[in-house]
């Protein structure tokens, strides 16, 4: 006997699978930064598990178009020469077996190796623990030190040589506008409670027993009263690392406003300097995490407040017309983090490298982080050229 096939059971599967895939499309969403900046000599990346936010980057296929750099497995990288110098179309694909499931464009800017050749800039940088080992300013001032580049010195109460600048661990945006009279009791300022008495903000001073927040008398003793040309601010990891997927908002938006307040007071100065906002970096796998946070924070919750927090950023940029520093791009999260031999487990000693800092990458990371801001502060010098 002939058996009569139910349609609506080999439709209903073929559904399902259909809603499925665009669902999955749907959540698969490209962070990428108008336009990418690259400098002669200066190998410039983009790292593809840096830019979409997914349990598995190795599940999708990255297609960059562009007539500049390799399209690598794990990356697109380019050392342009002075050859290269102009903008390019850039676009990348994301692709999964179901075909593509999201783009994004963005332009390659090669800026012309000797602009503010003959200049003279100072830069105060200001920062989280990203900035308070001194390597970011380092890397941007040892570049800078390149022939056709301008006269370039960095400024600060801390770090040394030609690496100065304003960097504290676990600081938030808000802590340089308030932080006066820290006795290190609390645990919940988002400041490190082992913190020495007395460690204030450097732009607050004493006056009749108060603080008061004075950029004008910190630049007298820092820069013979000079306004520096830029300052750059490398802070918000702190306000969100913590965040969950609902409290995030929240999170960021307490940041943005003690962003607003602290970029409000440089530009009060006259004249105001150039403002330049870094993004943070993604961090490292769950290894890192777990040696630095045990249980406390998860790499993929990281992730994702990164992700909604850049997203803000981007926004923010537009409607304050700050520069933003897109470093999340550049930094090699699989290589440039720091690992530590360790036993397989208890009852086997054979040992393995494992990721050891969740957050904080070696020498080599930060380096492509000041790489990214210095191709940053070129493009700007390249706009005011023009304008002389």
């Amino acid at each position: 006997m002939r058996r009569c096939i139910n349609l609506k059971n080999l439709l209903l599967p073929a559904l399902l699978l259909a809603a499925f895939l665009a669902a999955a499309a749907e959540d698969v969403r490209l962070l990428i930064p108008e336009k990418i900046y690259a400098v002669p000599g200066v190998e410039s990346n983009v790292y593809f598990n840096n830019v979409v936010t997914v349990i598995n980057p190795a599940n999708y296929v990255f297609d960059v178009d562009c007539p500049k750099g390799r399209n690598d497995l794990k990356r697109w990288r380019f050392t342009p020469g002075k050859s290269d110098v102009g903008t390019w179309k850039w676009k990348i694909r994301v692709i999964d077996d179901s075909g593509e499931v999201a783009q994004a464009e963005s332009e390659l800017v090669v800026l012309p190796p000797d602009v503010g050749k003959d200049r003279k800039i100072s830069m105060l940088v200001i920062g989280a623990s990203y900035i308070s080992g001194g390597n970011i300013p380092f890397r941007v001032a040892e570049l800078m030190a390149a022939p056709g580049n301008p006269e370039f010195r960095t400024i600060g109460t801390r770090g040394k040589g030609n690496a100065r600048h304003e960097g504290y661990g676990g600081w938030r945006w808000s802590s340089f506008l308030t932080r006066w009279g820290y006795t290190g009791k609390s645990k919940n300022d988002g400041m490190h409670p082992d913190r020495p008495v007395g460690f204030n903000s450097p732009f607050i001073f004493d006056k009749d027993g108060k603080g008061v927040f004075d950029l004008n008398r910190y630049f007298q003793l820092n820069n013979g009263g000079k306004i520096p040309d830029a300052v750059s601010f490398q802070l918000g990891m702190n306000d969100v690392f913590s965040a969950k997927d609902d409290t995030i908002r929240e999170r960021t938006k307490a940041s943005l406003e003690g962003m607003e307040k602290l970029i409000a007071e440089f530009r009060k100065l006259q004249p105001a300097p150039e403002i330049f906002v870094c993004t943070g970096i993604p961090g490292s796998g769950q290894d890192g995490f777990g040696a630095n946070y045990a249980c406390g924070q998860s790499s993929w919750q990281f992730r994702k407040n990164l992700d909604f927090y850049i997203r803000a950023l981007q926004k923010k940029s537009r409607e304050l017309g700050f520069n933003l520093v897109p470093m999340f791009i550049n930094v090699d999260t699989e290589n440039n983090y720091p690992v530590r031999k360790q036993p397989l487990n208890a009852e086997n000693p054979k040992e393995t490298a494992l990721l050891n800092n969740g957050i904080h990458p070696t020498r080599y990371g930060y380096f492509q982080m000041g790489d990214t801001l210095y191709c940053c502060l070129k493009a700007w010098l390249a706009r005011t050229d023009v304008k002389k």
